[in-house]
């Protein structure tokens, strides 16, 4: 008896932890990204972007410029 509430209750946390993690998930993934007054928006790197990317940074040879790259992991 007090196995089988163990388990329910063991279950529930991890059901209640699971959808805690697949809501944060959502929100970072589907999230509108805003950006302060002045400031170009975000804009996302990838393959068919990259070609743009490189003749922007290169346009600005002779300001500082930097490049951060962050990861998740």
């Amino acid at each position: 008896m007090r196995l089988r509430t163990a388990l329910k209750v063991g279950l529930a946390i991890a059901a209640v932890g699971l959808l805690a993690a697949g809501l944060a998930i959502a929100w970072f993934q589907l999230a509108p990204r805003r950006v302060p007054d002045g400031q170009p928006p975000l804009a996302r790197l990838d393959p068919s972007s990259l070609d743009a990317f490189r003749d922007t940074f290169n346009a600005h040879d002779d300001e500082v410029r930097l490049l951060v790259l962050l990861s998740p992991t």
